[in-house]
């Protein structure tokens, strides 16, 4: 029985990044290939596309990281042509949602994790 409050932030974070992976498949699976259709003339997308399409969970996942920067990273990388802002403003709002939420949920559920990870002594 876990009888410290750090230790149950702990695993509730760890069951969130679990449960977080299980919603990334799908998003990788199902989400990923719309959006990158919606994105063809975004520089950083095609690339990703093109090097990584055949290469199974690893090329879904980094193609996924792509998408995601040019999502979030829109200003940046606009003005060094990498995107084209009109396609960034065609994707609906639900796909941007299913895109970018889960990769910030994990970063913060991850931090968490190994702040009371480190909290707890047990982080190295």
């Amino acid at each position: 029985m876990i009888n410290d409050p750090v230790a149950w932030v702990v695993s509730i974070s760890t069951i969130v990044m679990i449960l977080n992976f299980l919603v990334g498949l799908y998003v990788k699976q199902y989400i990923l290939p719309v959006v990158e259709d919606q994105l063809k003339n975004c520089k950083v997308v095609a690339d990703a596309r093109a090097w990584w399409g055949t290469t199974g969970l690893y090329g879904k996942s980094y193609r996924y990281a792509m998408v995601n920067l040019a999502l979030t990273s829109t200003k940046r990388l606009s003005e060094k042509g990498l995107v084209d802002m009109n396609e960034i403003n065609q994707v609906s709002l639900s796909h941007r949602r299913w895109i970018c939420i889960p990769m910030r949920v994990f970063c913060a559920s991850m931090a968490i994790s190994m702040l009371g990870s480190a909290l707890m002594g047990r982080l190295w």
